[in-house]
């Protein structure tokens, strides 16, 4: 049995796959599986993939298209190990990833492992830090998802907590990272930029801002309104917050004067702050003093 599944999801992505599946293979840890989970491409990701079928480590699954959600959940279905990794086909590992990050679990009692990430736009790279909040640490990530990657799991945790939401075709990230922290899942913190995050335009993270707005929202109705109805002050404040948030977005984003004026009118519902409420009028008038 491998110690780790290395779970690809693919859709479309058939430039970019083999550079993916590549870091893997070049891991200084070696006992680990590679599933390519074929999310119903259209392009030539199989022959991509045909190269690699030699390899025992290797399967590849394919099915209809059902999101990225979906497709992460079908290749942990199939995964022999104890140990989880989910990287995107656009993706790439630092060499010393697996070893790094299922060390780190091995060696603690914690449930996942939370790591860096260094962006890589052409020949631009910078480095995004995982932020860990002082003080309750589901709080902090109701507050905003403080971690840039948390990509390696225990995989009878992953099942237990459910799994990807199907239903959040983006800020999936999000919803998983607060199940943990909800259910008590500690995670164990590696700081080093260990997963190379590909930005390019029109990706799934990219293409579609629209797209993200409303799965933040459907993140917040999911888990902050559930706590802030069930009288929890605090999530109802970060509720609010998080609504206002996604109203100026809504605005200076979108154009979408409709829900910016929504999400306000739901943020002064769950806390009616006047400090919220007069800082637009504070904002314009600090631009006006210094232009």
């Amino acid at each position: 049995m491998p110690e780790v599944s290395v779970i690809i999801p693919s859709f479309n992505c058939a430039d970019y796959i083999a550079g993916s599946i590549d870091s893997v293979l070049r891991q200084t840890l070696q006992d680990f599986e590679i599933i390519v989970v074929d999310d119903g491409s259209a392009d030539d990701t199989r022959r991509v993939i045909d190269r690699y079928l030699v390899d025992p480590r290797f399967r590849y699954v394919h099915q209809p298209n059902c999101g990225l959600p979906g497709a992460r959940n079908t290749g942990a279905r199939a995964a022999r190990a104890p140990y989880l990794a989910f990287l995107d086909a656009d993706d790439a590992l630092d060499a010393g990833a697996l070893e790094k990050m299922w060390t780190a679990l091995a060696r603690s009692e914690a449930c996942w492992c939370v790591i860096d990430l260094l962006k890589v736009c052409g020949a631009k790279s910078e480095m995004r830090k995982t932020q860990v909040p002082a003080g309750n640490l589901f709080y902090g990530i109701l507050r905003d998802d403080f971690i840039r990657r948390g990509m390696f799991l225990r995989r009878d945790v992953f099942m237990a907590v459910g799994m990807y939401d199907e239903e959040m075709k983006n800020r999936e990230d999000w919803d998983l990272n607060i199940r943990m922290l909800e259910r008590g899942k500690a995670f164990v913190y590696v700081p080093e930029p260990l997963y190379l995050y590909s930005w390019r335009e029109g990706s799934i993270t990219t293409g579609n801002p629209a797209k993200m707005l409303f799965y933040t929202e459907r993140v917040l109705r999911k888990h902050h309104k559930r706590l802030a109805d069930a009288g929890d002050a605090l999530a109802a404040k970060l509720y609010a917050e998080n609504l206002w948030e996604l109203a100026r977005k809504h605005f200076y984003g979108s154009r979408n004067i409709r829900k910016a004026l929504a999400c306000m009118r739901e943020s002064f519902i769950y806390d009616m702050s006047l400090r919220r409420l007069l800082h637009p009028v504070f904002h314009q008038f600090q631009r006006l003093v210094t232009s």
